[in-house]
């Protein structure tokens, strides 16, 4: 029967969810760098004025503010009872063409990468051939696969026509990403290094002491029985 590849659940669920976060930052984001943070910088511009005007009211003891500087003071001085939460406009251009283009160019990336993935596949046919993305390979077109990367990554690459080295090609197969391949690694695995898959040898069964044990005492039990024919004669 053919292995089917398909997405492993943990790396498409992983891609979703990274996906999902990074959009939800970026629409924060957006809220922040048009909404909220520029209101903040104007009150934050308001309250710096105020403050100004304060300074002046204070600095020559017995005069006061006059005229439109006084209602202007007075009307600040309401208005921000304390002071409002710092921000400057070099906030909100961060915020803006930094900030947002970076989670939502994110989340793209992962989209991205989740619908590229998805649409690969293999097929390990029972006549040995593979059909991968990189092409359809018969099964003596397989040379040989490395293992080298199999228990880091999960990662196998199977050689065609002598791989890289031999002026052939190799096929990634990444378990960790696609379900399926995992028994399809472990089935070119056997066909290439059968000699990891050979039962040990059966080991020569070693004598207990307990067998010590029960020789030392029929042995023992002789004993008494040649001191009474001794005794006899």
């Amino acid at each position: 029967m053919a292995i089917q590849s398909r997405l492993a659940t943990g790396y498409w669920m992983r891609k979703v969810i990274l996906t999902a976060i990074f959009f939800g930052f970026g629409c924060w984001g957006v809220y922040d760098g048009w909404v909220a943070w520029p209101r903040q910088a104007a009150a934050w511009k308001e309250y710096q004025e105020f403050r100004n005007l304060e300074d002046k009211r204070l600095a020559t003891p017995g005069e006061t503010l006059m005229g439109e500087e006084y209602r202007r003071w007075d009307a600040l001085r309401t208005k921000y009872p304390k002071a409002p939460r710092e921000r400057s406009d070099l906030d909100v251009s961060f915020q803006q063409y930094l900030i947002v283009p970076v989670c939502f160019g994110v989340s793209a990336l992962f989209l991205i990468t989740w619908m590229i993935s998805a649409r690969r596949r293999y097929t390990y046919n029972d006549d040995g051939s593979l059909i991968a993305p990189e092409g359809a390979f018969r099964a003596d077109e397989m040379t040989g696969i490395d293992m080298t990367r199999w228990m880091s990554k999960s990662i196998a690459m199977l050689e065609i026509a002598g791989g890289p080295k031999g002026g052939g090609k190799a096929v990634k197969l990444d378990a960790w990403i696609y379900a399926g391949l995992e028994e399809v690694i472990e089935t070119l695995n056997r066909r290439f290094h059968p000699e990891e898959y050979r039962p040990a040898p059966d080991e020569p069964p070693q004598e207990t002491d307990d067998a010590d044990g029960a020789d030392e005492a029929s042995h023992g039990g002789d004993e008494p029985a040649d001191d009474q024919n001794a005794a006899g004669a």
